[in-house]
């Protein structure tokens, strides 16, 4: 029996007001998405190999999905064909074009009802006879587009050649659609090049793979669950994100080799919250066809504000040229040899300092909460009131608890340079001197009552490797993440202050770690950990029974934990290596991986004519007269 799940849940639901909005949408598509439809994921199983029967499979899955009043539906990726195949030789059956087979029998279905669906498919080009993993959108007109996989993984280029669509906005009468495949999440600038592009909601199309229960730990390190990762496509860009995956083992009949999907499809809001979710499920073999439908109903629109909102903090300026050069795959700045590392991040509760009786332990990197060296709850013109230069007392006494300790000491201030307050963060090492200084680049709304932004990150070469000085505010924008990714920091210390609201919740069952971090652990630090590849270390203040003060590891979903600061500890403290070696990913591999002529747009400011005329293209990469 197909289990159905239905829920009405709106925007409104979250709180989503927000001011000092961007302007970024044109006139011709400002009134688009306004009225509330229901959006779905859908777990949908095809047959390994039968392509024809698939295809009536999803004309099937299609009428259902339409009698469920469901205006927008996402199918998983290679919907028609299956995954798990050795090679273009063996896939070369059941691959299917655009247009072709499916969306001839699918688009009858779709003008009949009104439904627009998106569904992930094994495409062979008309014109060169390539593969690609694709993604193809259509409505009652029609087919509206189509989005060939720019992320490719270890399976996927086995299989299909680099995507050469870039990241597609189509304008639709529900709303502004963008479609990503799968391990395309991997990658922060995907997601973000379509909320540059004015998306309200993102189509995420995944079959999203674990091992086998029982494999032995060897083979187990390349565990991985892309699903676990869409809650940053939301949270960073502002955008309603419907994420469809599937569940079931998949059998290859020739080769005999095994895949497990765990479900786990999702809805996730403009504020990065969870509005429903697909059980996450053990192994099963489970018949071929529709196996759930899990919906919720939005207002498209609703995400204007919020996506501008969150692209109003970026500073192109900051970006050029750096997240636009190729690097890969010889890059000179990475450390070139692994070290063990102690790391700790401070706790401390609500009101005054502790500057003064914190040190490291020796060779050891401890990170402070923000504006170390005082009390809670001052305001913006005390803050500027006490704002002292560089070299000052606060700097004077982080050297000298650092050299005390024979370690490495973090913590923030605000700095004074003539006219202008900044909210600084210092390095001090363990002969008492700072090693470095960085000034906050992305000020967050409390920060612009006193402080003036910075105008570069700050990477410092150290024994225990590559040091990135930030502040939490700072990760909101995603683009923070890339430059310390770029600049190959191995560690980010990013001092916090109160507890944030918004936490990880993406489902425990999708972890491998034994102590996931969903409901307890700030999301923006893990998110930042997790798509740049390398540790994050907070020191925070403890709120009642919430934490900012925690140790984020590069990879939380398969091996490295996610530690937050238990409850009357005065820190939490961690042993590892870095750079982080990993497992199914590491941070050379997201290098290497990356489509830097896809990029461009990043690092143009708004009001660039080759940006606008992108922006308003919908498709396309840039393209200057």
């Amino acid at each position: 029996m197909t289990a159905v799940l239905l829920q009405r849940l709106t925007a409104a639901s979250f709180g989503l007001l927000v001011t000092g909005l961007v302007g970024l949408a044109s006139p011709a598509s400002a009134q688009v998405g306004r009225r509330p439809i229901k959006v779905a994921a859908v777990d949908f199983i095809p047959a390994w190999g039968d392509r024809d029967g698939n295809i009536r499979r999803l004309v099937q899955a299609a009428e259902r999905v339409a009698a469920e009043g469901v205006n927008y539906a996402v199918f998983p990726e290679t919907a028609i064909s299956g995954y798990d195949f050795t090679g273009p030789a063996q896939l070369a059956p059941f691959v299917d074009t655009i247009p072709g087979q499916a969306t001839a029998a699918l688009l009858p279905v779709l003008k009949r009802t009104g439904l627009y669906m998106s569904v992930g498919m094994a495409e062979k080009d008309n014109a060169t006879g390539l593969f690609y993993n694709t993604a193809v959108l259509m409505g009652p007109e029609g087919i509206i587009g189509k989005y060939r996989k720019n992320g490719l993984n270890g399976q996927d280029v086995q299989l299909f050649g680099p995507g050469d669509t870039d990241v597609g906005v189509f304008a639709t009468p529900i709303g502004r659609i963008a479609l990503i495949i799968c391990y395309d999440d991997t990658y922060w600038q995907y997601d973000r090049l379509a909320a540059l592009r004015g998306a309200q909601i993102i189509g995420w199309h995944s079959v999203s793979d674990r091992v086998m229960p029982g494999t032995p730990a060897a083979q187990a390190r390349s565990n991985h669950s892309t699903v676990a990762s869409v809650q940053h496509m939301s949270a960073l860009n502002g955008v309603w994100v419907v994420g469809a995956t599937r569940s079931g083992i998949e059998r290859n009949p020739i080769t005999g080799s095994q895949l497990f999907y765990n479900g786990g499809s999702s809805i996730w809001s403009p504020s990065g919250r969870k509005l429903v979710q697909a059980p996450v499920v053990p192994p099963e073999v489970l018949p071929p066809g529709l196996n759930g439908i899990f919906a919720a109903t939005i207002t498209p629109a609703d995400a204007d504000a919020v996506r501008d909102q969150r692209l109003a903090a970026r500073r192109p300026s900051l970006y050029n040229p750096l997240l636009a050069l190729r690097r890969a795959p010889v890059d000179i700045t990475a450390t070139a040899s692994r070290r063990p590392v102690q790391l700790a991040a401070a706790q401390w509760s609500s009101g005054s300092s502790r500057l003064s009786s914190s040190q490291p332990e020796p060779n050891e990197l401890l990170v402070l909460p923000e504006l170390s060296a005082l009390p809670t709850g001052l305001d913006g013109a005390e803050l500027r009131r006490r704002a002292e230069p560089r070299g000052g007392a606060f700097e004077r006494l982080l050297g000298q608890r650092a050299k005390a300790g024979n370690g490495y000491l973090v913590g923030s201030y605000p700095e004074r340079e003539g006219d202008k307050v900044f909210h600084t963060v210092a390095l001090a090492g363990p002969a008492g001197t700072i090693l470095g200084r960085y000034r906050a680049t992305h000020l967050t709304a409390s920060e612009r009552a006193w402080a003036s932004a910075g105008d570069a990150p700050v990477v410092v070469a150290t024994p225990l490797g590559l040091v990135g000085l930030a502040t939490v505010g700072d990760l909101a924008v995603t683009e923070v993440i890339g430059l310390y990714q770029s600049l190959r920091a191995d560690l980010l210390a990013a001092p916090a202050g109160a507890p944030s609201a918004l936490k990880v919740e993406i489902d425990r069952l999708l972890y491998a770690v034994s102590d996931p971090p969903t409901g307890r652990a700030d999301l923006h630090p893990y998110l930042a950990a997790k798509l740049g590849q390398l540790w994050v270390v907070s020191g925070g203040r403890r709120v009642d029974s919430s934490t900012a003060a925690g140790i984020f590891g590069p990879e939380p979903v398969v091996s490295t934990p996610t530690l937050t600061a238990a409850a009357g500890a005065d820190a939490v403290r961690y042993r590892t290596v870095v750079p982080y070696p990993g497992t199914w990913i590491n941070q050379q591999q997201l290098i290497d991986g990356q489509r830097n002529d896809l990029f461009r747009p990043l690092v143009l400011e708004v009001e660039n004519s080759c940006f606008q005329m992108w922006r308003r293209a919908g498709q396309g990469m840039v393209r200057c007269p």
